[in-house]
């Protein structure tokens, strides 16, 4: 992210001839905290509220007051760049100039933070155009640790979906119950769901969409499995994934989907 992407353009400027009284309305109408201070189309100061705050000579010339050690920043810097010069010299904002030594705005330590956010903010809608709830349901299901899965679960509710997540295994005829009830449970005790038989039927749904994949690849035998539930807006999607297995061997690790409107 560059300096550019987040300054404000085209700054607002004062004359050193003008008196506080003149500064401290444009500081009040404008509700900013400093102002530069150019003359003949030169920047040659800055004034900040600070500066004037206690002088009382309100018809006093801000020339006397203003600082005239001005730390600058280029346009095509970054904004860790600017955030290091403003923190290294304890200052609140940076003139920013162009390439060719134009002054074309002002950057301030907030503009930084709201830089950051924004930035975040576009980041979090990107992702969620693209991490769904079915998507959510497969990662969270495919999780090997405790802790991955308590980070997607997290980052699950970042995006304002709600999740949980189980494991069961069963023989063959016990199977398809097994993943209904153990899903069902889950999704309760994480609020997924309320117990109501609407929604508890959305998941038994979902389940038996994403198991009658698994009873195509492999009809009659059972198995273990991580089952992961994710509700979106308006529909539930819920992920299986492991092994189908008998008594004499462990079959290739399997992932199915299943979904349903709630």
């Amino acid at each position: 992210m560059l300096v550019k992407s987040i300054m404000t353009a085209d700054p607002i400027t004062i004359s050193p001839e003008a008196s506080i009284l003149e500064a401290e309305k444009m500081l009040s109408i404008n509700k900013i905290g400093r102002l530069l201070v150019v003359e003949n189309d030169k920047l040659i100061g800055m004034l900040t509220d600070g500066d004037i705050i206690s002088e009382k000579n309100l018809e006093a010339p801000i020339s006397d007051f203003m600082s005239d050690s001005l730390i600058v920043i280029n346009e095509n810097s970054t904004v860790q760049q600017a955030a290091k010069k403003l923190s290294d010299n304890h200052i609140g904002g940076l003139p920013v100039f162009s390439d060719n030594q134009q002054l074309v705005g002002i950057v301030t330590s907030e503009d930084i933070v709201y830089g950051y956010l924004r930035d975040e903010e576009e980041e979090m809608e990107m992702e969620k155009k693209t991490i769904t709830p079915e998507s959510s349901a497969i990662y969270l299901s495919m999780t090997r640790s405790r802790d991955y899965e308590e980070y997607w679960l997290k980052k699950i509710e970042g995006y304002g979906y709600r999740g949980a997540i189980t494991q069961t295994g069963a023989s063959a005829e016990k199977l398809p119950i097994k993943l209904r009830e153990s899903t069902t449970v889950a999704a309760i005790a994480r609020g997924v769901i309320s117990e109501n038989s609407r929604e508890k039927m959305a998941v038994s749904n979902a389940v038996k969409d994403a198991y009658s994949q698994l009873d195509l690849i492999n009809p009659g035998l059972g198995g273990g499995f991580k089952i992961a539930v994710v509700r979106g807006e308006g529909h539930i999607s819920v992920a299986i994934f492991g092994k189908f297995g008998h008594a004499l061997v462990d079959g290739p690790e399997q992932l199915t989907v299943g979904t349903s409107v709630i």
